[in-house]
C-alpha cells in the first residue's frame, strides 16, 4: 500500500481491508504511538529535571538563609 493510499483509506462497512491493508494501517498506527510515547518521555524529563533543578535551589537557598 502506498502512502497516498493509506491516506486516502477509510473503513467502510462494505469493504473490508486487505489482510496487507490492515497490516500497514496497524502498523502505521502503532509507530504513530511510539513516536507520541517518545515525545512525552523527553517531556516529562525535562519537567523532572526543572524540577530537581527547582528542589536544588530552594534546598541551597535555605541552608543560606539559616
Amino acid at each position: 500500500m502506498t502512502q497516498a493510499e493509506f491516506n486516502s483509506y477509510r473503513f467502510d462497512a462494505r469493504h473490508e481491508p486487505s489482510d496487507e491493508q490492515l497490516g500497514q494501517l496497524m502498523e502505521n498506527a502503532a509507530e504513530k504511538v511510539r513516536e507520541t510515547n517518545r515525545e512525552s518521555d523527553v517531556k516529562f524529563f525535562e519537567e523532572l529535571r526543572r524540577a530537581s533543578e527547582a528542589a536544588k535551589a530552594r534546598v541551597i537557598n535555605q541552608s543560606k538563609t539559616s
